[in-house]
């Protein structure tokens, strides 16, 4: 039953979603916290993204969607993802912070649990989505035109 489970992608997903998610509120919530607020919240978002980005990568390429794609195309598809992640927490972020007037660090954690359930399509379907090799053709000579 456990190797179900751990077969599972959507359970690996989680498993690195969850460390993306503690990876990302502690590098937004350490840096906003030494700061003392004095950095522009959204900078901290922007901190976190990268700092998450970078760190989590391996962990989804390998773990979760065992990709053989190139290393470096890869990441830029899976940074371009994040971007995405990213815009929505520039949108969700002050709106949470500005126009309901939640504390920072709770508007945060909310954002933190609504981008996973997006990022797992685009990461399946288009970053790490494994592409078919290309057709071998084989020739047994040279072709000759038919001239009947």
């Amino acid at each position: 039953m456990l190797g179900r489970i751990v077969r599972d992608r959507r359970v690996r997903y989680l498993f690195a979603g969850g460390i993306a998610a503690a990876v990302y509120y502690s590098s937004f919530a350490g840096g906003w916290l030494l700061s003392g607020g004095r950095v522009p919240y959204l900078l901290m978002a922007v901190v976190a993204n990268a700092v998450t980005t970078v760190v989590t990568y391996p962990l989804y390429r390998t773990v979760v969607f065992g990709s053989a794609a190139p290393w470096l195309s890869g990441f830029a598809r899976f940074y371009v993802i994040c971007l995405g992640a990213l815009a929505f927490t520039a949108i969700g972020l002050p709106a949470l912070v500005e126009i309901a007037h939640l504390p920072v660090l709770v508007a945060q954690a909310i954002v933190i649990l609504v981008v996973p359930l997006v990022n797992y399509n685009l990461n399946r379907y288009w970053t790490f989505r494994h592409r078919p090799a290309p057709p071998v053709v084989v020739s047994c000579g040279p072709t000759r035109p038919n001239r009947e």
